[in-house]
């Protein structure tokens, strides 16, 4: 359960042991494994995907383990279960609850994780527009009420000028539909990100948000917060 960017390469054997276990090259976890949690793939012991997505949620940092809880849930994995758990704590159930099916990369789920972490109402995700010629668009993730949206720009799709063009005219169409949409670029996370949720709130609130004031509290403490992390990498 590495990093996102680590290269698959470069992970080590991950056990789960009910006492330490020393085993070379490998990571050891204490936890108790019932029966039940266990399946065989090719006559290797391993984890069923309920218990690896659960411990991905329990040791895994919160946004990684969002981005991996996320295509669990795309495989089918019911999130709502482990919520239910006899191993669990607040802190895991809520990093549970901000699992997302629709999700269709790990740096929307990380966008998504920054987004409710900043204290930003929880966006919906792969919200459907129809535009003209029968045509429709699939935002990322925003708030379809109040017409924002944010959407992460790949290296991988939106660097050619074919691909920039395209984005641009598709979201020409979002604007006169009076829809906002704010493009992410990679080197925004981390570095970023007070900047983006300062970007963000205002542009709901231009919208029609009205946060209650304590919620404009939180938010503003969570740009502070983030401008001095930002600061002191």
């Amino acid at each position: 359960m590495q990093a996102l960017t680590t290269p698959e390469s470069e992970w080590p054997v991950e056990v789960i042991a009910p006492s330490y276990l020393a085993v070379a090259d490998c990571v050891t976890y204490l936890a108790p494994l019932p029966q039940e949690d266990v399946t065989d793939h090719k006559g290797v012991r391993l984890t069923t995907r309920e218990r690896t997505a659960l411990d991905c949620a329990r040791w895994l940092p919160r946004m990684e383990a969002v981005a991996i809880l996320d295509q669990f849930a795309r495989r089918g994995v019911d999130m709502e279960a482990l919520r239910h758990r006899p191993l669990n704590s607040w802190r895991l159930r809520d990093t549970l609850s901000l699992a997302d099916k629709g999700a269709g990369s790990p740096r929307e789920s990380w966008l998504r994780v920054i987004l409710v972490d900043g204290g930003l109402p929880r966006p919906t995700t792969q919200i459907k527009v129809q535009l003209g010629d029968d045509r429709c668009a699939y935002l990322d993730l925003g708030w379809e009420e109040f017409k924002v949206a944010v959407e992460y720009d790949g290296r991988e799709h939106h660097t050619s000028p074919t691909d920039q063009q395209r984005d641009a005219d598709r979201r020409e169409e979002l604007r006169r539909q009076g829809w906002r949409v704010i493009a992410v670029r990679r080197d925004v996370i981390p570095g970023q990100i007070a900047g983006l949720l300062h970007q963000v709130a205002d542009t709901l609130i231009e919208q029609g948000w009205r946060p209650a004031p304590q919620v404009t509290t939180r938010i503003l403490a969570r740009i502070r917060a983030a401008r001095r992390r930002s600061r002191y990498r």
